[in-house]
């Protein structure tokens, strides 16, 4: 505790007024002059109900701060002081409601994306079961009418479904048991001409043009292929049909915090999915999965850092940014 900061404030000044006016009202009391004694007491009162008022505005404050974390608001904001004691009090206060909300936040976008996951799972594993179960029992109940060819063709979509069921909860496991990153420091150029090299072979893969300023990051080499990869594919379906598509993947830094972008001038994503895209199994592809961006920026969380989307369908311009951590 610094208790220069005691002895500079207006409660210190007030505290020896009132001890020195208790000490000359007793002495005027003693010599019997009324009048003096009369203004003295006034004066004591006063300063009592002074030291009063600045006793208690810190613990009104304290008391806003408890009903704030109770009620779960988070707009109110402590004010300043001039005393560095109440003034530091004052600060960590608002870091514990900003904390205290952030933390509020976050798990209740993890309940919705469990919960989410859950439905998801509850249908797909119903629609794969029902058609199973509906023809085992029309088997066992038709058995001796049944033909090779019945038994065959029956046999054909059993195993397709649970073919689709296991692909689903193939990706299901993907997404939900990816291993702590090993971080390595690695060059984007050779990370980017890396994958550049993997995909050239692929539709439109020969149109992504490398921009890279020699940044370095901090990350699982292994991870980040899987990432990339996952968002160029994107992008190169995105340029299908366009004769002029083409994207950029670039690495920069700002203010020692690194950057990746990969911009692409094909379809556009429009302004009511952009809040979808990332969520567990949406897709709007025949035959997609729904998983390949909510696994990237579960890559990025797992690696400290953000992934977000700027696309407007009417400039055809779509860009996927990915930040790391500063170094």
């Amino acid at each position: 505790m610094d208790f220069r900061s005691y002895a500079s404030s207006p409660t210190l000044h007030i505290i020896a007024i009132t001890a020195l006016s208790v000490a000359s009202t007793a002495s005027i009391i003693s010599n019997g002059s009324t009048i003096i004694s009369i203004l003295l007491i006034s004066l004591l009162l006063f300063t009592l109900y002074r030291l009063l008022k600045i006793v208690r505005y810190p613990i009104e404050q304290v008391q806003y701060f408890l009903l704030a974390l109770r009620c779960g608001e988070r707009m109110i904001r402590f004010p300043k002081s001039s005393n560095s004691t109440l003034g530091d009090m004052y600060s960590q206060m608002n870091d514990i409601i900003k904390l205290y909300y952030n933390n509020k936040v976050e798990i209740e976008t993890k309940k919705d994306y469990y919960d989410r996951i859950l439905r998801i799972m509850t249908h797909e594993i119903r629609n794969t079961v029902t058609p199973i179960i509906s023809l085992t029992d029309h088997y066992i109940n038709h058995s001796c009418e049944l033909s090779g060819d019945d038994v065959k063709e029956g046999l054909k979509i059993i195993n397709s479904q649970s073919h689709n069921l296991k692909s689903f909860l193939d990706s299901y496991h993907t997404l939900t048991h990816l291993p702590e990153p090993t971080f390595t420091t690695i060059n984007t150029t050779e990370l980017f001409e890396s994958i550049g090299n993997l995909l050239r072979g692929e539709p439109c893969g020969n149109r992504i043009e490398i921009l890279s300023t020699n940044v370095s990051i901090k990350a699982d080499p292994v991870q980040m292929q899987l990432l990339l990869s996952n968002l160029l594919r994107n992008a190169m379906q995105a340029i299908e049909g366009y004769e002029d598509g083409k994207i950029v993947i670039r690495a920069s830094i700002s203010d020692k915090q690194p950057f990746i972008t990969i911009t692409d001038n094909g379809c556009g994503i429009a302004p009511e999915r952009i809040k979808d895209i990332f969520l567990p199994f949406y897709t709007t592809k025949e035959k997609g999965s729904g998983i390949g961006l909510s696994l990237c920026r579960q890559i990025m969380l797992l690696h400290g850092g953000e992934l977000t989307v700027d696309s407007s369908p009417q400039k055809r311009i779509t860009t996927f940014i990915m930040t790391f951590p500063a170094a």
